[in-house]
């Protein structure tokens, strides 16, 4: 078992944040590596005393590698270019150069970023670059075989440079499909579940609008009171459809009949999560006015989903204290926990996605962040008129 060191937060926290500078300055760390290849190509052509062709390919062969993200093909095309100029007027003096090893890194990038054809183009080209390197090197006497060895070390850099880069790009297609896939099952699950409030909806105008025909005749005023709830849960129900019209895909809905939850039932789903030995504090001030079943239905799966992440990421002795609060016109929730903070959640995963779905489809956000103090803490804001 692997022991969490007294600086393991700070450190996770360090490197969280770098990586996310990195990620957010791409072209500035791609011309940083260009430079630094540059400038170790230098350094080892003065100490060696090289000739001027040895330091000027040094210096303009890395290069290209400053547009490998931006224009895949356009830095292969460029760094192979420069090699094959190597190759013709200093190749057979100097040899290869340290700067060389942008050749792979070129390829590479064609093969993570660029379309199709420049994937097999920039494979040929640097496949036909080794051969010639073959041809030419080592500069000294040697055996047939000797040249044979090297081009196959070098074609062999080139494939598996190739090879890295289309890897790579394969997982990223790869991930970008499982995200795509998490938000169509979320948007079904939702539909399914939408579909029991708008039914619930429905039920409730039919009922209404018998009742109001049957008491038109002996009690009008108690018709105009039916005909009023009518309009009110008719709104409701086609505020309910609209929301729910993009997210209708999945025709097999009428899993269950039982009834969805809502607001109501958020102190038994607090009691059941201390029945299974969770320790939670639990603050609830609903709203005035009764919400549509539809947001207490998000609200419930939110505050669900934050005790879930409590007692799969925090420990199980971490306190979660949930919040719910209607705020004015808006209801407010709030899942905090203290356990070991973000680190061990960076992403959220899919379950944060589909909260975020459905706040977004009331005009809600939740944001996933760390509490102050130490712990993790869930925030969801959502108006509560529609």
């Amino acid at each position: 078992m692997r022991r969490r060191s007294p600086f393991g937060y700070r450190d996770s926290v360090l490197g969280e944040r770098a990586y996310g500078w990195l990620r957010g300055h791409q072209s500035l760390v791609d011309a940083g590596i260009a430079g630094l290849i540059a400038a170790g190509g230098l350094a080892w052509g003065l100490a060696l005393a090289a000739p001027p062709g040895f330091l000027i390919f040094s210096a303009v062969l890395p290069l290209p590698l400053v547009v490998r993200r931006r224009s895949p093909a356009g830095c292969a095309g460029a760094a192979f270019l420069l090699a094959l100029g190597q190759w013709l007027l200093v190749g057979h003096d100097v040899g290869a150069v340290p700067a060389d090893v942008a050749v792979p890194m070129a390829v590479y990038a064609c093969a993570y970023y660029g379309p199709l054809w420049t994937q097999r183009a920039a494979l040929a080209a640097g496949v036909a670059g080794a051969v010639l390197g073959g041809v030419s090197w080592p500069l000294v006497p040697a055996p047939w075989w000797a040249h044979l060895l090297l081009g196959g070390f070098l074609a062999g850099t080139v494939v598996a440079a190739w090879t890295l880069g289309a890897l790579h790009r394969a997982r990223r297609a790869e991930t970008a499909a499982q995200a795509e896939r998490a938000v169509l099952a979320e948007r079904n699950r939702i539909a399914r579940e939408m579909h029991d409030v708008v039914a619930h909806t429905l039920s409730i105008v039919i009922a209404q609008a018998d009742g109001g025909r049957y008491a038109l005749a002996s009690a009008p005023e108690t018709a105009g009171r039916a005909l009023g709830t009518i309009g009110d849960h008719a709104r409701q129900a086609l505020a309910e459809t609209r929301r729910i019209l993009g997210v209708l895909r999945d025709p097999d809905w009428a899993d269950s009949p039982t009834p969805q939850p809502g607001l109501a039932d958020l102190p038994g789903l607090i009691e059941q999560a201390r029945s299974g030995g969770q320790n939670v504090r639990f603050s609830f001030s609903p709203p005035e006015d009764p919400v549509p079943p539809g947001l207490g239905l998000v609200a419930y799966r939110i505050v669900q989903e934050g005790l879930t992440n409590v007692r799969r990421h925090a420990g199980p002795s971490a306190r979660a204290e949930v919040a719910v609060h209607a705020d004015g016109a808006r209801l407010e929730i709030e899942v905090r926990d203290t356990g070991p903070g973000l680190p061990n959640r960076t992403t959220g995963g899919y379950g944060l996605l589909g909260m975020r779905e459905r706040a977004a489809a009331y005009g809600g956000q939740v944001r996933l962040g760390t509490a102050p103090g130490g712990g993790t803490v869930l925030r969801a804001s959502i108006p509560v008129s529609p």
